[in-house]
């Protein structure tokens, strides 16, 4: 019986651990995040490998999927020197959530400036933007550092919330006047 407990409260204890993140690994985590934010922002994704994992995938808001840290970075920097050119992106809060030893999740909302697809000319009927996206983020932890593994960006459609089956699961949108710049 004894060796039971033993075993048992090992169990809770280990689960447990898994199931928090320190205080230094959560702030590693958020320090990538924000050196991609950072890209986003200033539109530069020439330092792309001090954050990705070689094997990095994205999917983008209209569902183009990128594989490998050479596309992705392509990928970006060619969309933010074209269509997202000059466009405001703003990062919000984000939760960090980790799912394995070693593997975290966030999520966080972004403010998006108004685009203008396909080309990043205002053609008078494809303006796009001006609202806010949800990012996902999978983060994996190797050689001791916390790497962009999967991101994937959606666009959040305000007039799809009143129709959520679940009511308000998430928080509401942020609104970008009202956090402090964390660049």
């Amino acid at each position: 019986m004894k060796t039971y407990l033993l075993s048992l409260s090992l169990l809770l204890a280990a689960s447990r651990a898994f199931a928090q993140t320190p205080a230094a690994e959560e702030a590693a985590i958020r320090q990538t995040v924000a050196r991609m934010t950072t890209n986003f922002t200033n539109h530069q994704f020439a330092d792309m490998a001090t954050y990705t994992t070689p094997d990095v995938s994205w999917v983008n808001i209209v569902g183009m999927w990128w594989r490998g840290r050479a596309q992705v970075q392509a990928a970006h920097q060619e969309i933010f020197d074209t269509l997202f050119k000059g466009v405001a992106f703003k990062p919000g809060p984000a939760t960090v959530r980790p799912i394995a030893p070693g593997v975290a999740v966030v999520n966080m909302y972004c403010h998006v400036g108004a685009f203008y697809p396909p080309d990043g000319i205002d053609h008078g009927t494809n303006k796009e933007g001006d609202d806010e996206d949800l990012l996902t983020l999978v983060l994996v932890k190797r050689q001791g550092r916390w790497l962009l593994a999967a991101g994937q960006n959606t666009v959040v459609r305000a007039s799809a919330a009143a129709n959520n089956p679940i009511g308000q699961a998430s928080p509401p949108p942020f609104d970008p006047a009202k956090i402090a710049d964390q660049h």
